[in-house]
């Protein structure tokens, strides 16, 4: 964009009333406290190029560039009290560090205006337009900071936030509902902080990093530069990626278009499954203006008794899970793929007489997803149960709710007994009702929690309208297996226990990556898992009457890499591995097995199409049902180590 073309943003804009509140509010229930300190980040970033843009100018004009350090120093100073501020939920006194802040610029941007003489100077021309629109970006950030500050003062209540708020009275559960129908008036002050952000990264854009050094006086200035440009264009995506969700989410939460049912899914993931777990039960829930209630909850065992469909079991998992014929629906989420699993097991599911038919989506969630939200709420009273909790028992060296349910739900009794999942219902209703009951400085957390669960795939959506489910994609709620990114490399790792034990509990694995330069056109890489199982056996004798938690695990092992791949060579599976193609992904498939306090090694070596020369980066898809794992990448030498609780990207230089 021609600098002439750029309209620096005037305090006399408007800044809106009931609209702006709504928007920031919600954004912050999905995770927009993200946003905002990005923007106060860059804010920080900023000051600190103004600082060193004051050095660089410093030699020939000493006073004022003395001067205009000082007042960097102190803006960057406050730039710190608007995210501390921010984080500790006072929105009155991040506002008005704020409006200190937008003083600071102008006094930043007088200053700055004395040296306007190095305009005229060729070689110094282009420090000088750097620095003025390094001031212009600090000011569109500042009036997308200010909005969203504003915004969401009414709703700081709801939000777990200090402040005036416009809910004076009512329930969590009533504000939620006004918040939710409001939402459609949000979209203008959308409009406005999205102008702001797309100024502040057109500002950002005319500075060219490569015309700094790294550092001056061992300050890092090239590096500043960067980062600005980086956050400025996180925090623009991120309220792009969340506009479908916003405008959406009343009527997902039944606000706008009357109740909605959901079919839920408890996944066991102490039994991993493709999507994240054994379908162990489910229920049906009603969601009217926020306020979720379960209507039915039962054993999956029971929903197989009824359903009458007889459908051979497929071969590729009939070659592994032989003690079954038929297919049931319990061990219908074989696609890694949630939406693909889903539409095979709701289409068996409808077949089922006297369920419910009129649902518009399934949610499923995991034990992990239920004990993240014990572990933040506190322990829950489920009448008839007892109580659950996050707390370590030494029973199984597991949270407690963990063994409380395997008690209630696995342990064998000499006498036939129904409803034995029968808790599931009755348990997500107390911890919504705590949910719903909660002081209100948790809320933030507790929304940052769900979101959290989202990210990690302990909380998986599919919507059967087309419009929602393409908002839930933005926020990768849907467990989509995803595809593959031209020029870059793809690994998910998909386990199946198949042996009926609820082995996950115990078992971790680790992975190494070795990957070679390319050569024509093709990567070689090594791919090396270590599972590790950490408890001893449990007695799983049927006539001992004990619990049976850990035994051998029966793994149906899958990795999925990019399409066109070459096997090379495999150890430690216990058949042959398999290569073909799947959902546009080549697939190496195999089986091995690991005893308690048992170690099992996978080793594969394969070839993949990559042009790239200059730069490996590889797209990790994180399987459901487990909490992380650790990767170490060797890249032609260069070696890294982290942790993988989420999708995530690795990048290295060959």
């Amino acid at each position: 964009m021609p600098k002439a073309d750029l309209k620096h943003p005037t305090e006399n804009e408007s800044v809106g009333h009931t609209t702006p509140q709504e928007k920031t509010s919600l954004r912050q229930r999905w995770g927009a406290a993200r946003r905002t300190h990005k923007i106060v980040a860059i804010l920080g970033v900023l000051c600190v190029f103004m600082l060193t843009l004051a050095v660089v100018l410093g030699a020939v004009t000493y006073s004022s560039a003395k001067k205009m350090q000082t007042q960097a120093t102190a803006a960057q100073a406050t730039a710190g009290q608007v995210y501390s501020s921010f984080k500790n939920q006072n929105l009155p006194e991040t506002a008005a560090h704020i409006q200190t802040l937008k003083t600071q610029l102008d006094e930043i941007e007088h200053t700055y205006s004395s040296l306007g003489v190095y305009s005229a100077i060729p070689v110094a021309r282009t420090y000088y337009i750097d620095g003025t629109e390094g001031i212009a970006a600090a000011r569109a950030g500042l009036a997308a900071a200010e909005k969203s500050i504003a915004a969401m003062e009414p709703y700081a209540d709801v939000l777990g936030f200090s402040g005036e708020s416009s809910f004076e009275g009512g329930t969590i559960e009533d504000r939620l509902a006004v918040l939710l129908q409001t939402l459609d008036k949000v979209n203008p002050e959308l409009d406005a902080i999205s102008v702001d952000l797309g100024q502040m990264d057109a500002y950002l854009a005319q500075i060219d990093e490569s015309n700094y050094p790294d550092s001056i006086r061992g300050q890092p200035v090239k590096e500043y530069i960067v980062q600005a440009k980086e956050l400025s264009a996180g925090a623009h995506s991120a309220l792009s990626e969340f506009r479908p969700v916003i405008n959406q989410l009343p009527s997902v939460a039944g606000a706008t278009e009357g109740k909605k049912k959901y079919l839920v899914l408890f996944q066991n993931d102490n039994e991993l499954r493709p999507t994240g777990g054994f379908l162990t039960a489910y229920a049906i829930i009603s969601v009217e203006n926020g306020k979720v209630e379960a209507e039915k909850s039962d054993d999956i065992y029971e929903l197989d008794q009824q359903y009458r469909a007889t459908q051979d079991i497929p071969e590729k998992l009939g070659k592994y899970l032989t003690t079954e014929s038929a297919w049931n629906l319990r061990d219908m989420n074989i696609s890694p793929d949630f939406a693909t699993s889903m539409d095979q097991f709701y289409t068996e599911y409808q077949t089922v007489s006297g369920e419910e038919q009129d649902i518009d989506g399934i949610i499923a969630i995991d034990t992990e997803f239920l004990l993240s939200l014990i572990t933040l709420l506190g322990p829950v009273d489920v009448p008839g149960y007892g109580t659950f909790s996050a707390e370590t028992v030494p029973a199984c060296d597991c949270p407690q709710i963990i063994y409380a349910l395997s008690e209630i739900i696995t342990r064998p009794t000499p006498y036939l007994r129904t409803d034995r999942k029968g808790v599931l219902g009755p348990m997500m209703r107390e911890i919504l009702n705590k949910a719903y009951s909660t002081p209100k400085q948790q809320w933030p957390e507790l929304f940052q929690t769900g979101f959290a669960s989202i990210e990690a795939r302990h909380a998986q959506f599919y919507f059967f309208d087309e419009e929602t489910q393409a908002a839930a994609a933005t926020i990768n709620a849907t467990g989509a297996l995803g595809q593959q990114h031209a020029g870059s490399d793809y690994f998910a790792l998909v386990n199946a226990n198949l042996g009926g034990a609820k082995s996950n509990l115990f078992v971790t694995y680790d992975v190494k990556q070795s990957v070679s330069a390319p050569e024509n056109g093709k990567v070689t890489k090594t791919v090396e898992i270590t599972y590790k199982n950490s408890r001893k056996a449990d007695n799983c004798n049927l006539e001992a009457g004990l619990l049976c938690l850990n035994a051998t695990l029966q793994d149906w092992t899958r990795i999925y890499v990019p399409e066109g791949a070459e096997l090379i060579s495999t150890q430690g599976f216990e058949n042959e591995p398999e290569l073909y193609a799947e959902a546009g992904f080549s697939v190496i498939d195999g089986f091995f097995t690991l005893e308690p306090l048992g170690i099992a090694k996978l080793q594969v070596t394969y070839s993949i199409p990559y042009q790239n020369g200059e730069e490996y980066e590889l797209f990790i898809r994180k399987q459901g049902g487990i909490k992380e794992f650790e990767l170490f990448t060797d890249v032609n030498g260069t070696q890294e180590k982290q942790v993988v609780s989420k999708d995530t990207v690795v990048t290295a230089p060959f």
